[in-house]
Formats: C-alpha cells, sequence, structure tokens
C-alpha cells in the first residue's frame, strides 16, 4: 500500500515537470517561427488560459471551504438537537 503511493507519487512529480516544462519552453520556441504580431497572441493566450486554470483551481478550493462550513453548521445543529432531546428525556423521566 505505501510503495503505491510512492509510486503516485513519483509518477504525478514526473508528470508534472515535464507538463511544466513545456508550458514554459512552448512559447520560447516559438520566437524563431512566429512574427512578433504572432508571438503577441500566443503570449495573451498563454496568460488567459494560466487565469482560467487558476480561477478553476480558486472555485474548487471556495467550493470546499463552503462545503467544511456546511458540514461544521449539520455537525452544530445535531449536536443542538441531541442535547434537546436528552433535556425532553430527562424532563419526562422527572
Amino acid at each position: 500500500m505505501k510503495i503505491n503511493k510512492i509510486l503516485k507519487s513519483i509518477a504525478i512529480s514526473f508528470l508534472s515537470l515535464v507538463a511544466g516544462y513545456w508550458a514554459i519552453s512552448f512559447p520560447f520556441n516559438l520566437f524563431g517561427t512566429l512574427t512578433k504580431d504572432a508571438m503577441h497572441l500566443v503570449f495573451i493566450a498563454e496568460i488567459i488560459i494560466y487565469f482560467v486554470i487558476a480561477m478553476i483551481f480558486l472555485v474548487i478550493a471556495d467550493k470546499r471551504k463552503q462545503e467544511k462550513i456546511k458540514f461544521e453548521q449539520r455537525h452544530e445543529e445535531r449536536c443542538r438537537k441531541i442535547e434537546q432531546v436528552k433535556r425532553d428525556w430527562y424532563d419526562i423521566a422527572a
């Protein structure tokens, strides 16, 4: 089980390095083949893509945070209801 986690971590790290290297080196490889205006378009497209990816991560993080808050609120409400039921039973028993 632990070896699977290690192999998975190594694979994810390697793929992240490859994808990062490709994302960074791609525009530099285009310098010799594209015109100045085309490079501006590639640069703008790259900025937009990075912005969209960052927004996706932020939305996912915010959604998880909201789910955690809802879970905690539900938990507190359930604890209050359990205490209410206990008090009611004690009152009936007395």
